[in-house]
């Protein structure tokens, strides 16, 4: 029989937050807003290790967190409609659908107006003289 395990340092709000901030950043960052979800996980752990969760007094990483919390990342990201999950042959890419930032009321608006005013550009829309 499995036992749920809630002994989390950080509440499910604030852990969502955590969560939700540094996936965000993450997707922005990345080539059209499109990551693997392995390297997603990989510098999601890595931008995250200043946080301390802990389970158990025992020190654990966000993709752990949200693994025991959700049952795996990928059901985490696919609860929220500004990710979008994309299965290609073996591998599974992340997407940020920005359209739907403004409209998602599931997610703590003070993590999405951070973003709200922000304008990427290609470095093709440039034209150099």
């Amino acid at each position: 029989m499995v036992h749920k395990n809630n002994r989390w340092n950080i509440s499910d709000k604030r852990g969502q937050e955590i969560a939700h901030k540094y996936i965000i950043d993450i997707l922005k960052d990345s080539k059209n807003t499109i990551i693997l979800l392995s390297e997603l996980v990989i510098l999601l752990n890595q931008k995250t290790k200043h946080i301390k969760f802990t389970n158990h007094n025992k020190r654990k990483t966000i993709s752990h967190y949200l693994t025991c919390k959700y049952g795996s990342i990928t059901k985490f990201l696919d609860t929220y409609t500004i990710y979008g999950l994309m299965k290609q042959n073996d591998t599974i890419h992340i997407k940020l659908m920005e359209s739907e930032i403004t409209y998602n009321k599931s997610i703590d608006q003070t993590i999405l107006h951070e973003y709200k005013d922000w304008i990427l550009i290609d470095e093709e829309e440039f034209i150099l003289v």
